[in-house]
């Protein structure tokens, strides 16, 4: 059986309504001055501005540079594994 609101609660949501729409122009400038501050965080100027390169050689792209890494090894104090351990 399908729950139905009361009475009331359309009185209540009509006046609701009426109240919103009469001071629609009062929310009008505060609904825009948010939505603004939105738009600008959700997509930031920076964004909008195109790339530009400037390589020596003219290439639009980059060339990452990798470097191999040189490891080493570093000598442990640890005792042989044959020892029986030292606290025990």
């Amino acid at each position: 059986m399908k729950k139905r609101f009361s009475i009331a609660t359309y009185v209540v949501l009509g006046l609701a309504l009426i109240g919103i729409a009469s001071k629609a122009l009062q929310l009008l400038i505060p609904i825009f001055v948010f939505g603004v501050i939105f738009l600008l965080y959700k997509y930031p100027p920076n964004r909008w501005r195109k790339p530009s390169f400037s390589t020596k050689s003219g290439s639009k792209t980059k060339e990452k540079r990798t470097r191999n890494a040189s490891f080493r090894v570093i000598d442990g104090n640890k005792g042989s594994s044959e020892e029986p351990p030292k606290y025990h």
